[in-house]
């Protein structure tokens, strides 16, 4: 693990450009709308709890080497650009 905050936003751009950099595993993905203490968490039921078939690839590994080369290259890139 790396320290630091997440970095969704930019992993799924490069989920999309790389998807080979990630690994997962399907599972069943609900977003919990009845508990007034939980209202919004996403849930994951991993075991086949709830019977439902799997409905989303949950990303949970990621080449974090090439992710952070390639994520700082384009902003290097970026910031050569003149206004």
């Amino acid at each position: 693990r790396t320290r630091g905050g997440p970095l969704h936003d930019p992993a799924v751009f490069s989920y999309l450009i790389h998807p080979e950099w990630f690994g997962g595993r399907e599972g069943v993905v609900a977003v919990e709308h009845c508990s007034e203490l939980t209202m919004g968490h996403t849930v994951v039921d991993w075991w086949s709890q709830t019977g439902r078939a799997p409905n989303a690839l949950v990303l949970t590994e990621i080449d974090d080497d090439a992710f952070f080369d390639d994520l700082c290259r384009r902003l290097a890139r970026y910031g050569e650009v003149k206004a």
